[in-house]
């Protein structure tokens, strides 16, 4: 029986939260990491046009970029619950995401500048840069969750294949 998560209620909620919270507990560990990889990232070349448009509204890059690193793990649980056909699409949609998310990530104003911006709002850039933290963590979780749920469901299919028996021409 391969880890199906979308059967037993009563079976799936430990499961649920045991593999969250070992998600939680990875993406922990990790996390510094993905620091790096986003200040990698950020080293990319830069669109001059489209770096200058979200420097326009700093403030509203920096909302929209919850918008976009929210979007890909929202696509990536809501595919766990689609038939296989609709896997192609849920794969080409988070691919376009991820795209769109380190494009504008790279090009909108650096979130250190908010207390240099808005300095009568300096509670509201030190609230941005600790949601910046937490959705960061958040999302990474959220990979680390489908990473182990697909990993898990490998293994179990696995195991079903394993164990049926190849049928013999009588």
């Amino acid at each position: 029986m391969h880890a199906d998560l979308s059967h037993s209620p009563t079976r799936r909620h430990p499961f649920l939260r045991a593999l969250g919270l070992a998600s939680l507990a990875i993406a922990g560990l990790i996390l510094p990491f993905v620091w790096d990889v986003l200040s990698l990232v950020n080293e990319m070349p830069k669109m001059n046009w489209l770096q200058h448009a979200l420097a326009q509204a700093p403030a509203l890059s920096w909302l929209m970029m919850f918008v976009w690193g929210a979007a890909i793990p929202g696509v990536l649980l809501w595919s766990m619950h689609q038939e296989k056909h609709h896997k192609i699409a849920t794969i080409a949609t988070m691919l376009v995401l991820m795209w769109v998310a380190v494009t504008w990530y790279v090009h909108m104003p650096v979130s250190g500048q908010c207390d240099s911006l808005y300095s009568q709002w300096s509670w509201a850039c030190t609230v941005l840069q600790w949601a910046y933290s937490l959705s960061l963590g958040l999302a990474t979780a959220t990979y680390v969750f489908v990473m182990l749920g697909l990993g898990l469901s490998a293994l179990g299919l696995l195991a079903e294949g394993l164990d049926e028996k190849p049928a013999h021409a009588s």
